[in-house]
């Protein structure tokens, strides 16, 4: 009989624990092979993994953390009216955690409650003339929905798009009453995002699924580390004595040995005798746990110092790698959280019962702005304060433009004249405004 090819790794071996040790990660795999987690497992790594929670709910966090306003130029009052109750709905986390569901789970939906008179049922498109209020917006996840509609006709108007989900709630949230029946949800009344879906796919993929394969490696680095640090050094005793001890008495010499050997340990020993200390050799281990973070960061799209603690929305000139991964989230602000806050504040605005009553959302001009993501710190401002002023100077000297025009060209270079981003509400006081004044006199001065 012939032999069987065997190949085993440190997964394998190792990880896998050998009955008495809890298993760690490690399920290994040919490059290619499809392999996805259930809800089970992704949620249990969501709760108990540091890493693969920050995968999940980091970008979702940014996405929402800094808010958004409601911009109505012509009317500051119902300005003021529709961001009350925008932000009475707690949008910030409900949404985070709709886009949290959808990076772990690969789904993620938010219901819209409506108040509405007469009331129709949750299957029914919304009639906007019906709405007195939006009452609330829930976020939930995939575990309960058995069935949705979608136009998967790429000859349609309406491709890609949702007509309907099913919902089947597990629990009624009081005491002794009764299950609720499956629920029907219009595509009005609800939102779903997705993330990693491709056609032909039946539901979204975890971000926790692409990147199970550095979470793995890194994972190792850390229990390998764990390893290094618990056998840092290793103390070996040598005596002829040894051979002749008990295992009692062996054990009770290394643990004698072991309370004496602190920093300032004296060992004393016959000149037969051999105390030496073996260090273990960390050459490299630097560069291995930076590959563990790179294999991620790539992997994920969320750079090195993001994962690692990036101060919240704080940048040195030279983070390239960050001030990009902000520009991604503004992206996905735009091209995806937007839509659903100008959804919720046109049924504001069709609400009888908020503002000045029903109003048409296209008889206004109105718009949602984000607030700033991020700053650079105070030591870029400055550098970047004098470049530009240098660049004013000399162009004003050579005669490229006068005064005037380096004004208008200083005020709309960030970081120029402002230290700190401000958002479209913010004006500028008189204060400021002399403060403005004094550095342009000093670049017509020349001083």
């Amino acid at each position: 009989m012939g032999l069987k090819q065997f190949v085993a790794d440190f997964f394998d071996l190792q990880s896998k624990g050998n009955g008495y040790e809890a298993p760690q990660w490690g399920d290994t795999r040919p490059t290619g092979v499809s392999m996805e987690l259930d809800e089970g497992t992704l949620k249990d790594m969501y709760h108990n993994n540091g890493i693969a929670r920050k995968l999940v709910s980091k970008p979702a966090d940014d996405m929402t953390r800094n808010g958004w306003h409601i911009v109505i130029p012509d009317d500051e009052e119902k300005q003021a009216a529709y961001q009350k109750a925008l932000d009475d709905l707690h949008l910030t986390t409900e949404l985070a955690m709709e886009f949290t569901y959808a990076r772990l789970f690969g789904d993620g939906y938010a219901s819209i409650g409506l108040q509405e008179q007469p009331v129709t049922g949750n299957g029914q498109p919304v009639n906007p003339k019906n709405i007195k209020s939006v009452a609330f917006v829930h976020a939930f996840g995939p575990e309960n929905v058995e069935d949705y509609q979608i136009n998967d006709d790429p000859t349609s108007l309406q491709y890609g798009k949702e007509a309907s989900i099913t919902v089947q709630p597990t629990q009624s949230g009081e005491y002794g009453a009764s299950v609720p029946s499956k629920v029907t949800i219009d595509k009005s009344r609800y939102f779903h995002q997705t993330f990693g879906r491709l056609e032909g796919d039946d539901y979204g993929n975890s971000i926790i699924n692409t990147c199970y394969d550095p979470l793995k490696i890194l994972d190792s680095a850390q229990y390998s580390v764990g390893k290094i640090f618990y056998e840092l050094t290793l103390k070996v005793f040598k005596s002829n004595d040894v051979a002749d001890m008990s295992d009692e008495e062996r054990l009770k010499l290394m643990h004698a040995m072991s309370a004496a050997m602190t920093t300032e340990g004296v060992a004393t020993i016959s000149s037969e005798e051999d105390l030496t200390k073996i260090g273990t050799p960390l050459a490299g281990v630097s560069d291995i746990i930076d590959f563990a973070w790179q294999a991620l960061a790539a992997s994920s799209n969320i750079p090195k110092s993001v994962l690692t603690g990036q101060e919240a929305g704080t940048l040195t000139g030279a983070q390239y790698d960050v001030i990009n991964y902000y520009d991604q989230i503004k992206s996905q602000q735009q091209n995806e959280l937007k839509p659903q806050l100008m959804q919720i504040v046109r049924y504001l605005m069709y609400a009888s019962d908020i503002a000045d009553g029903y109003e048409d959302p296209d008889s206004l001009s109105w718009d949602i702005e984000f607030n700033p993501l991020w700053d650079s710190d105070d030591e870029t401002n400055s550098k970047v304060l004098l470049n530009n002023v240098q660049a004013a100077t000399s162009a004003i000297s050579a005669g490229i433009m006068d005064p005037d025009e380096a004004k208008t060209m200083l005020a709309g270079q960030k970081g120029a004249i402002k230290s700190a981003l401000k958002d479209s509400l913010d004006t500028s006081t008189k204060d400021d405004i002399k403060h403005y004044q004094s550095i342009l006199d000093k670049i017509h001065s020349g001083k």
